[in-house]
């Protein structure tokens, strides 16, 4: 094993030393801003983060989840955090909140969307609570102050992240399997009948035209990325009793099987078994993945297969590809905006926020 790899067999993981959050590492290095949701001790925030300061923030009463820079519209979208009901939407340029998007009565976000590739279209995962929780995508056009003009059928409970594949017509959505409902909290009500998979919907047609199931039924399926050239990584978190040794990260392409990334010579044992964002570089070369309940950030090698590297980072967060930069940009609950180029031995620091706690997810102002 070369030196510059992390060693993270049972129990080692506490022998790897943190990255240091420090004011000084404030201006290290240069990135694009970036857009999340955060907590400090004044309350819940939204906004884009540019070099050491918000440079646009709004406050909200809960907590928010991930977001989405609408480039055609100059606008910025942020989702609630299950079981909100509220979408954000924010002047990019000026920083006033412009819509408030309240989901239709019975159903709830998840806390991801995606938009339609001439932007008319916002695409958002929900959970139909008055359909005794079914998953549903909201369709909201944009042109219309994001009114709701409709709701498809994803065929599965739970829906997750989604994603618009390349060839514009077709959404993958990540099904996490988990009935819950408002009046019993974060309770799953379903955890000895889950069925989590990667679906693929037609939008025009509103068909479902590929489903791969997940190898294990508490296996949910949450975060996903997309490739330029339509390969999708997905992370897992594992509703059993922990660990489960099971693999985490899948890699698909249509029509094929839903095949496991493999850990390679690293001895990674994960313990808590939970992969918060997936992201994928332009060039389809490597995807990380955070992993906040085991301190640690994987670097993936899509060539091969089969993980590069290891990082340890106290709590990590957010995870999305910066090409301007050539490197991925990573979060965590400590404030920290660190960067991770393939091919170097450690994490660079780009921002620092005393007190800030990112949540789970990044999103570039392009």
């Amino acid at each position: 094993m070369q030196r510059r790899h992390f060693v993270l067999a049972s129990g080692a993981l506490l022998c790897l030393p943190f990255i240091g959050a420090r004011p000084a590492l404030a201006k290290s290095a240069k990135f694009t801003p970036v857009l999340s949701a955060a907590s400090d001790g004044s309350g819940k925030h939204i906004g884009v983060w540019n070099d050491d300061h918000w440079q646009l923030s709004q406050t909200i009463s809960h907590r928010g989840h991930d977001s989405l820079f609408h480039h055609q519209r100059q606008e910025l979208v942020f989702f609630s955090r299950r079981p909100g009901r509220e979408m954000f939407v924010i002047d990019a340029k000026q920083g006033a909140l412009l819509h408030t998007v309240v989901s239709e009565d019975g159903y709830h976000y998840y806390g991801h969307g995606c938009l339609s590739a001439n932007g008319r279209y916002l695409y958002t995962s929900e959970n139909h609570v008055a359909d005794d929780g079914a998953g549903s995508i909201g369709i909201y056009d944009c042109q219309e102050n994001y009114q709701c003009i409709g709701h498809l059928d994803c065929g599965g409970i739970g829906p997750h992240e989604l994603a618009l594949m390349p060839d514009n017509e077709t959404l993958v959505i990540a099904i996490g399997g988990i009935k819950t409902l408002p009046a019993s909290g974060r309770t799953t009500l379903n955890p000895n009948s889950m069925a989590p998979a990667l679906h693929y919907l037609d939008i025009a047609s509103g068909q479902l035209v590929e489903r791969q199931a997940a190898p294990h039924f508490q296996l949910s399926l949450r975060h996903l990325d997309v490739s330029s050239s339509g390969e999708v990584i997905v992370g897992a978190q594992f509703q059993g009793s922990l660990p489960s040794h099971l693999p985490l990260v899948y890699r698909h392409k249509r029509g094929e099987n839903l095949t496991p990334l493999s850990y390679g010579d690293l001895p990674l044992q994960f313990k808590q078994d939970y992969i918060a964002s997936v992201s994928i570089d332009e060039h389809g070369k490597y995807a990380v993945t955070s992993c906040p309940r085991d301190n640690v950030v994987c670097l993936w090698n899509l060539a091969t297969g089969k993980l590069q590297q290891l990082y340890a980072l106290r709590d990590s967060a957010g995870a999305v590809y910066d090409a301007a930069y050539q490197q991925f940009i990573l979060s965590n609950g400590n404030g920290q905006l660190m960067a991770l180029t393939p091919g170097k031995a450690r994490l660079r620091p780009l921002a620092y926020a005393p007190g800030t706690h990112w949540d789970n997810h990044l999103t570039l102002l392009r």
